[in-house]
């Protein structure tokens, strides 16, 4: 299980906050048992990076883990800038998936992003099948955001005022399972 905390946009507002206060990372209480003590327990890496290479590339990126004191079960905390299972940053994502609300095709949009076209079709199908039930809990979060008859609608409005790791943060602190 993954916290994610909140407000650490960019990969090196992460590592920043690691070097300066990991505290920040440590959750209140055992997502398992609700025990209030948890201790430090490492580190994992993850190859977050894929826009920088060679030198300029900031992998591997460290991502905090914790232990609970009395179950002893492990789970970690993720900035709100990585995605818990995927390999892009919720930036690149989102810049993908606007280009799609925005009429762009999978086939137009695969040599633009250096992805390939089932990675962008995958994405934006993910999206709208999610849509319904992710525009439901975000309105209740977010009442300013407005109801759209159309997903697509809904999301264009969201991108030009929020961010999608926004969205996955909110969600994820509802209950939902983000990628």
């Amino acid at each position: 299980m993954r916290f994610i905390l909140a407000d650490i946009l960019t990969l090196g507002q992460h590592l920043e906050q690691l070097a300066q206060a990991i505290e920040l990372y440590r959750p209140p209480q055992c997502p398992y048992c609700s025990h209030p003590v948890v201790w430090n327990h490492g580190f994992y890496e993850r190859k977050a990076d894929r826009v920088n290479s060679g030198d300029k590339t900031l992998n591997p990126i460290p991502i905090p883990r914790f232990c609970c004191a009395r179950c002893r079960r492990t789970f970690s905390v993720l900035p709100e800038c990585i995605p818990p299972r995927r390999w892009y940053l919720w930036l690149f994502q989102q810049r993908c998936l606007k280009g799609c609300l925005e009429g762009g095709s999978f086939r137009q949009l695969s040599p633009l992003f250096a992805l390939a076209r089932s990675t962008i079709s995958r994405w934006f199908h993910w999206l709208k099948g999610r849509s319904p039930d992710f525009q439901r809990t975000l309105c209740v979060a977010y009442p300013a955001q407005g109801y759209f008859a159309q997903w697509t609608d809904f999301w264009r409005h969201w991108f030009d005022q929020y961010l999608l790791s926004k969205a996955m943060w909110q969600l994820s602190r509802s209950g939902w399972a983000v990628p």
